[in-house]
């Protein structure tokens, strides 16, 4: 089965949300300020909404491995690579703090990675706006 846009749109915007709450309480757990947790979180989010569609579109044509191994690759690229390096780059221009782009950095990525394996399981059960392959 075969992915439409709108449903690689839905996702993308609904692991937004997710993502959104989970670093909005871990940046205001290390830096306790409104201001730089507000930024990071916002700057961060509106360059992966356009990341993750991209990176949905790409897996779509990567057929190797069981769900658990492609979900497992999927989550390493997109979590640890991506994640990783862009969210430091823009915590530590927010911050300009090396120890709270560290900790923060670290602390979302680690729970992302669990959160998103689960959100893959869930979304395969999900048929809504998959379409036959021919």
């Amino acid at each position: 089965m075969q992915e439409t846009h709108i449903r690689s749109s839905s996702k993308s915007i609904i692991w937004r949300i997710v993502g959104i709450f989970i670093l909005g309480i871990v940046t205001y757990v290390y830096t306790r300020r409104w201001v730089h947790t507000g930024l990071i979180t916002f700057i961060h989010h509106a360059v992966f909404l356009l990341v993750f569609y991209i990176h949905e579109r790409i897996w779509l044509n990567i057929k190797w491995g069981s769900l658990l191994q492609r979900s497992i690759f999927k989550m390493f690229t997109y979590e640890t690579l991506c994640g990783n390096i862009i969210l430091g780059i823009i915590t530590y221009a927010v911050t300009g703090n090396a120890r709270q782009m560290t900790a923060i950095t670290l602390t979302y990525i680690g729970i992302k990675h669990l959160v998103y394996v689960w959100n893959e399981f869930i979304w395969d059960k999900i048929k809504w706006h998959k379409v036959e392959d021919f």
